[in-house]
């Protein structure tokens, strides 16, 4: 009795074990992707915010857009590689299932935004969003399902921030104000403090769990 008393404590402890190991894996695993995301968003943004304002080549500073997937897409392959020495839970394959679908949706939007005009900043804000949202609810990361609420609630300075400029734009212009330029650019700086704080502040949260959890 006793016997069958510590094999039952002892499967106990090898399931919180592994319960364990699993959340701390889980962590570490979206941390780096929040953090590789993240920080190439806002570092092509910033770039692109003072090329747009400083440098005036328009059509060079667009381009740089495309760093955006060109890096985090091969940082993600390099990060899926790595990870590949152990086996992926349901719960990885959930959220790598989310964000591939919401990564062809973005494609899409993207050439939409190109050929139709429409504010990119805004729809990838609220697509980021989800995700995050979506990733925060499957791992139950309180964090992350909260930084990707505010970051779609914030998405709506996109639409305002234009609305007030084309209805006041021209007045402000007219009345001598010689940051008309500044103002108009600053939607991509707002943009990269959005995904500072869905992303590269919820990933450094994620991995420092994770080093908690792995030397606990």
């Amino acid at each position: 009795m006793e016997k069958r008393h510590l094999d039952e404590h002892r499967s106990l402890e090898i399931i919180s074990t592994m319960i364990a190991d699993t959340s701390a894996h889980i962590d570490r695993t979206s941390g780096k992707y929040f953090l590789l995301w993240g920080y190439t968003t806002v570092i092509v943004s910033l770039f692109e915010y003072f090329a747009q304002l400083y440098i005036g080549n328009i059509e060079l500073a667009l381009w740089a857009w495309f760093l955006i997937p060109v890096v985090g897409g091969i940082g993600t392959i390099v990060l899926n590689r790595r990870s590949e020495q152990r086996p992926k839970s349901y719960v990885d394959r959930s959220i790598s299932s989310v964000w591939r679908v919401l990564g062809f949706s973005w494609g899409l939007m993207f050439v939409a935004a190109l050929v139709y005009g429409a504010n990119i900043l805004f729809l990838t804000v609220v697509l980021m969003g989800m995700g995050t949202v979506i990733s925060g609810k499957i791992c139950q990361h309180k964090i992350l399902t909260a930084a990707g609420k505010a970051a779609i609630c914030l998405s709506l300075i996109f639409p305002a921030q234009r609305l007030l400029l084309r209805e006041y734009g021209a007045a402000l212009r007219d009345s001598g104000f010689e940051h008309i330029e500044a103002l108009v650019y600053s939607e991509i700086v707002i943009f990269a403090l959005i995904f500072i704080m869905m992303m590269v502040i919820p990933g450094h949260i994620l991995m420092k769990r994770a080093k908690e959890q792995r030397n606990a």
